[in-house]
């Protein structure tokens, strides 16, 4: 694995636009030293993304990553963008999520001889922010292994669900509270109401998929993320907003409309005044098929490890790709390693494990 190569990347600060065109540099020049063919596609918004094709015929596979990262944040304990390996682990913005993913595929191409598929490394520069999403989806292929998750390989998402419910009161002095209807009493019961709404769906909205983590089968899951409301604390707020998540299942895609006609129903037996908006509905999804089984066989094989293939317990690029092409993922990133937070870090044998998974894939197909 070259770890200098993946110094060079984390070194470089890519959140929000930055250093665009150094990035790309580094990887076309990377993968021309690896006898590799890249080529710079500038997107409609102007981003900048890389795409290196390998030898090969038959079924063309995307490896899909992207070399953008989010802003380092506080709390760090050293300059973020100054890579450093403690151990197994190397340090740094963007060391996990997801420069090294781009290292291991860009290793993996070059070191298979006999390639057995078409492999194509995809390298979005601005999937962080969401801006890469035309791109992605204006890419063809026969099969997407997303290089962006964690090492437990997964064949699906979950949906992504957002309501805004506007509570409404009516103003008035806090010393003649008599004389107003306090809107946040009226948010409390509606957050109690997703509270339970959540509790009971973890227990009986269960999907047949294993979760990636934490649950032995994906439920359906619901929070209340963000209550806005009040003017001074002297006044009955006559306004208040709560923003709500709820996470769906393939199996239960259309549980957001059931959610929807049990919070109306609870604000009229409650007297709540409110308006129920959803803003964003993305379906869970599920990929499932030849593309599955080959490449479990191959990752048993690499790792000794005979599992089954989860499900995402959030929304992932895979939803770009699922409505067109077989599509699995899998990639260095564990819990642990603090993405998106102070002291990134990954773990060198997993860059060599998705490594040595992507040779497999390559050399032997899916």
């Amino acid at each position: 694995m070259d770890i200098d190569l993946l110094k060079r990347l984390v070194a470089l600060d890519t959140s929000q636009g930055k250093n665009r065109e150094k990035a790309v540099n580094i990887i076309k020049e990377a993968a021309e030293e690896r006898g590799l063919k890249p080529r710079v596609v500038e997107d409609e918004k102007g981003i900048l993304n890389v795409v290196v094709e390998g030898e090969g015929r038959g079924k063309k596979v995307l490896f899909i990553t992207h070399y953008d990262v989010v802003p380092p944040g506080d709390g760090w304990t050293r300059d973020p963008f100054s890579p450093y390996v403690e151990g197994d682990r190397l340090y740094g913005r963007g060391a996990a999520d997801d420069k090294s993913a781009i290292v291991a595929v860009l290793d993996a191409m070059a070191e298979v001889e006999s390639p057995s598929v078409k492999p194509i490394l995809v390298v979005a520069g601005a999937e962080e922010t969401g801006e890469s999403e035309p791109f992605m989806r204006s890419l063809e292929g026969d099969v997407a292994i997303v290089v962006d998750a964690s090492p437990l390989p997964t064949i699906g998402a979950s949906g992504v669900n957002k309501w805004t419910v506007i509570v409404k009161g009516k103003q008035a002095h806090s010393g003649y509270p008599f004389l107003g209807k306090n809107a946040l009493y009226d948010a409390a019961k509606i957050v109690s109401f997703v509270e339970s709404f959540h509790s009971f769906a973890e227990h009986f909205l269960r999907d047949k998929y294993p979760a990636v983590e934490h649950y032995d089968r994906i439920p359906v899951r619901a929070a209340a993320t963000v209550i806005k409301g009040g003017y001074a604390w002297n006044v009955i707020p006559q306004e208040v907003s709560i923003e709500i998540s709820i996470r769906t299942t393939p199996s239960w895609n259309h549980v957001g409309e059931q959610f929807t006609q049990m919070l109306r129903e609870f604000c009229d037996r409650e007297g709540i005044e409110c308006d129920i908006r959803e803003d964003i509905y993305i379906n869970a999804w599920i990929s499932e098929g030849e593309h599955v089984e080959n490449f479990m066989r191959i990752y048993e094989e690499v790792t000794g490890k005979r599992i089954e293939p989860a499900i995402e317990l959030g929304g992932t690029d895979g939803v770009h790709f699922v409505d067109r092409m077989g599509v699995v993922q899998f990639g260095p990133m564990r819990p642990e390693n603090n993405i998106h937070g102070p002291d990134e870090f990954v773990y060198l044998k997993d860059v060599e494990m998705v490594k040595n998974v992507v040779k497999g894939v390559i050399e032997k197909g899916v």
